[in-house]
């Protein structure tokens, strides 16, 4: 009797993990399926400890504008690949949850061609046009030369 019984605690013990898991991810999924993608501008990122040791885990904290809405901070905790870094000013797309719109998750490949360009019109022409990023000296040139460039250098 007593080996039943520890037999169905150890089962419950591992199912109700396993079940957690996949309804988090389906979650995400219908998420990522259904819900609003956004541009969000990173403003602080912090890593996460788990028994006073640093995790892969980080808290990024997000500044976010939804179309006809005014602006708010959000906080996602997500893991990075070691050695990567997200520095403040960085642009991350991101999914709100239709249903609960404080809830974001990062966006996926899929997600990301149907993101919804907000905030100033300098920087949705920008993300628009693909130059969201660009690379240091790769910016317009000025009197035919670029800026800090010698006229004629590449």
């Amino acid at each position: 009797m007593k080996a039943i019984i520890w037999i169905a605690v150890v089962v419950v013990a591992i199912s109700i993990p396993i079940a957690m898991y996949f309804f988090q991810r389906w979650r995400q999924q219908k998420t990522d399926r259904e819900g609003l993608v956004v541009y969000a501008t990173v403003i602080a990122m912090e890593p996460v400890k788990v028994f006073g040791k640093i995790s892969e885990m980080v808290k990024i904290t997000m500044w976010i504008q939804e179309p006809d809405k005014a602006a708010r901070e959000v906080k996602l905790r997500t893991r990075i690949a070691p050695g990567q870094t997200i520095e403040a000013g960085t642009r991350l797309c991101v999914v709100i949850d239709p249903k609960d719109p404080k809830r974001v998750v990062p966006a996926s490949e899929q997600a990301m061609k149907r993101v919804v360009h907000t905030g100033p019109r300098r920087e949705r022409r920008m993300m628009q046009t693909g130059r969201g990023v660009q690379a240091p000296g790769s910016g317009p040139r000025i009197g035919g030369q670029r800026r800090g460039g010698r006229k004629g250098a590449a």
